[in-house]
């Protein structure tokens, strides 16, 4: 057609192809949005590690993996060993308590986690089928069938997902600066958005930043309260597992308004129960939540926050606000969302939106 022959037909056409270009990517990734965002949250917090270490390695393959394993694996390994972990306790309080009789109920699976071997896999199965493959196969083989196939596809998405995470880290760890070249380049160093660009660009990475360094301040002051308070005990541990729970406390940290609380007060919640149906000291529950509160919870996150809010250029009360208002309308990605959301908007109405109101008024 004659009409893109011009250079305005050339162009519409090339705007049309690239609006469906991103459309396609828009679809394909909106179920993963969550994922993506996440992956964006590590690499903000990340990155100034990664960035460390390629002044000493420089080979940004070598340095991206050593970056995720230094930092992601772990994180993800003490998820899951707490798993594990809170099963056992579970089975140990219900053992020790008033309620032995639902013990039971969950037996094959708090033995299966305890033991963790083929055999005991097998007796969760089979249980009420006579204890044998041929009594799965005559009496329940569709239900058996349709248990593994749900067990399998919650863990293949689990696993994908965590897959694709890691994936989108390791190359914004790796081609960042690649991709920044290129779209300085596309906009021919634009002053007004290279400017915005890299103010968001430095706030998003001390906001995400001191998110992390909360979660290292949290855990370490936990586990020097808990290992202290264990110490002075006379009547046993008070905290059965004080590097573990530190972690998850500092790991919890993450979620917005509640925090570690999330993380802690279960946790007390169990020791009073202990407290009251067996001869577990009552002050156990009561020092560990008086001290959880004020030198775990409440000095570590305003100390740190206080001091890495004073390198950005955005209010910590807005960030706070973000991260709460950002999980009550998107769900749980609304987390890693929300504070994007709030550094976009703070630098437009700081240097975008004065030009153009000024630019409209003008006109």
């Amino acid at each position: 057609m004659a009409v893109f022959d011009t250079w305005d037909g050339k162009r519409l056409l090339w705007v049309g192809f690239g609006s469906v270009i991103a459309a396609l990517i828009g679809i394909a990734l909106f179920r993963y949005v969550g994922t993506v965002l996440f992956a964006i949250f590590v690499y903000y917090a990340t990155r100034p590690l990664y960035r460390q270490l390629d002044r000493v390695i420089d080979y940004p393959n070598v340095t991206a993996t050593v970056t995720i394993l230094f930092v992601v694996i772990p994180m993800a390994a003490v998820i899951a060993y707490a798993g594990l972990v809170a099963l056992r306790e579970l089975d140990q309080f219900l053992a020790s308590s008033e309620l032995e009789a639902y013990r039971s109920l969950l037996q094959p699976y708090l033995r299966l986690a305890r033991e963790g071997n083929i055999d005991r896999l097998r007796d969760a199965f089979t249980a009420g089928t006579g204890g044998s493959i041929g009594g799965i196969i005559r009496q329940d083989l569709a239900g058996v069938l349709g248990r593994l196939q749900s067990i399998a596809g919650f863990v293949f998405s689990v696993l994908a997902r965590f897959f694709l995470m890691l994936t989108f880290l390791f190359y914004l760890l790796r081609d960042d600066q690649k991709l920044r070249r290129w779209f300085y380049e596309s906009i021919d160093h634009d002053d007004e958005i290279v400017s915005y660009i890299e103010s968001v660009d430095d706030d998003l990475e001390t906001v995400f930043l001191s998110n992390l360094a909360v979660i290292a301040v949290a855990a370490v002051t936990a586990v020097a309260t808990y290992t202290g308070l264990n110490y002075l005990a006379s009547g046993g541990a008070v905290v059965a597992t004080p590097v573990l729970l530190s972690l998850l406390i500092g790991i919890g940290t993450l979620i917005p308004a509640v925090g570690m609380k999330i993380v802690y007060v279960p946790y007390g919640l169990i020791l009073l129960g202990l407290a009251v149906t067996t001869s577990t000291p009552l002050w156990h529950p009561v020092a560990f939540l008086v001290f959880t509160f004020v030198v775990v919870d409440t000095i570590p996150d305003f100390f740190a926050r206080s001091y890495l809010s004073a390198r950005s250029g955005v209010h910590m009360g807005l960030v706070l606000l973000g991260y709460f208002l950002g999980t009550l309308a998107f769900g749980w990605y609304g987390l890693f969302l929300g504070p994007i959301i709030v550094v976009l908007t703070v630098h437009f109405a700081h240097m975008i939106f004065p030009a153009l109101g000024s630019a409209l008024l003008g006109e």
